[in-house]
């Protein structure tokens, strides 16, 4: 063991002594950090300051919120907003005095803590992903719509169980995020999906939701399915369809850049797999993944006439998208050209996001 010491200080592999991992950060005690994990948790450390200390109004939802710090557990309205989210108010009515920057630096710690974990797990190209999350997610989840922030990170380590048939911790986990924001609930028919291959359904479920939508046919089933949905979710639907009918929503363009995108890209990923399928290997997670684009593409289509749901319920199945846009990458030979292009890409969604926000709050 000795030996190997000092051959590895001769090679500049060591720390006081002792043998370290060429990619790890020197420490005392050969405390051993690799790359992955240092950079995951100073840009989780930097992404939980950013969210935590925004200025109110940056975002639309945080003066709503803020107007509701000082409601006590037993005047909660729970049709309105999920028990966590009310349990949250009190520990922080109680303990802080119903400060506004606590408040929502609870809320960053567990929705970026969640992501971050869920990258670190699943994701095979974590620097990658972590750029999806801030592009695509960050401004969304951690500084918006901070309750499907937590709900959809649950539902992101939620995979696992769901992979690896393990249905106790899954309905587990199901619970906690539906606590968080009751959409959650969508993780549910998840479990069920078959994972040894991908049907021709899949293929043709984003043109029937498209076809639904465009003919105006969704929202006639819309209207007649709130009787059969749970009360806190007809609820949330009939004020939805309400709010339509008085014109206090604007129609969604079905064919926007970020969908259409996300189109075409599902439809790229299915030649792959019908045409290339003896030279890429497609494993339960991704066919898992892929299965997830096209249900999302199809509730976002089939749920149009209700812009809420329809962004409410694709994007919280799109959190999948941190961990499928960068594994595409893994498909082919040429990765630096395809890791180029997803980066572009994926800044362009930076630039969608970053439209969530009200900066002249800070200028």
């Amino acid at each position: 063991m000795f030996i190997n010491q000092v051959l590895a200080c001769r090679r500049g592999n060591c720390y006081g002594g002792w043998e370290v991992n060429r990619y790890a950060v020197p420490l005392p005690f050969s405390l051993r950090i690799n790359k992955k994990t240092l950079v995951l948790f100073t840009v989780a450390l930097l992404l939980i300051f950013i969210a935590g200390f925004r200025p109110i109004g940056l975002d639309r939802d945080s003066p709503n919120y803020v107007s509701l710090l000082n409601i006590p557990f037993s005047q909660a309205n729970f049709l309105d907003k999920e028990p966590a989210f009310w349990m949250l108010v009190e520990i922080n009515r109680v303990l802080f005095s119903s400060n506004e920057r606590t408040f929502f630096l609870i809320f960053a710690i567990i929705g970026v803590s969640l992501k971050i974990l869920a990258i670190n797990r699943l994701s095979s190209m974590p620097f990658l992903s972590l750029w999806a999350y801030i592009c695509l997610y960050f401004a969304l989840h951690e500084m918006t719509q901070i309750r499907a922030g937590v709900a959809s990170g649950i539902f992101l380590l939620a995979i696992q169980d769901i992979v690896n048939r393990n249905l106790k911790k899954f309905i587990i986990k199901v619970l906690f995020a539906s606590l968080f924001h009751y959409s959650a609930i969508v993780m549910l028919p998840l479990y069920f999906l078959n994972l040894r291959k991908i049907s021709i359904i899949y293929f043709f479920l984003p043109v029937i939701g498209l076809f639904l939508a465009y003919f105006g046919l969704s929202k006639i089933l819309l209207l007649n399915f709130t009787d059969f949905l749970p009360e806190f979710l007809s609820y949330k639907l009939r004020i939805y369809l309400s709010l339509l009918e008085l014109g206090e929503h604007k129609e969604i363009n079905i064919f926007n850049f970020f969908y259409s995108s996300l189109l075409i890209l599902l439809y790229f990923i299915f030649s792959l797999y019908y045409y290339a399928k003896n030279k890429i290997k497609f494993n339960n997670y991704d066919i898992f993944y892929i299965k997830v684009l096209s249900l999302l593409l199809f509730t976002f289509y089939f749920f149009s006439p209700v812009p809420v749901l329809a962004f409410r319920i694709s994007e919280f199945l799109g959190v999948v998208l941190i961990i499928l846009i960068p594994h595409i990458a893994l498909m082919f030979k040429q990765k630096d050209i395809i890791k180029a292009l997803i980066f572009l890409y994926l800044s362009g969604g930076l630039i969608r996001t970053a439209k969530l926000l009200n900066f002249e709050v800070i200028l």
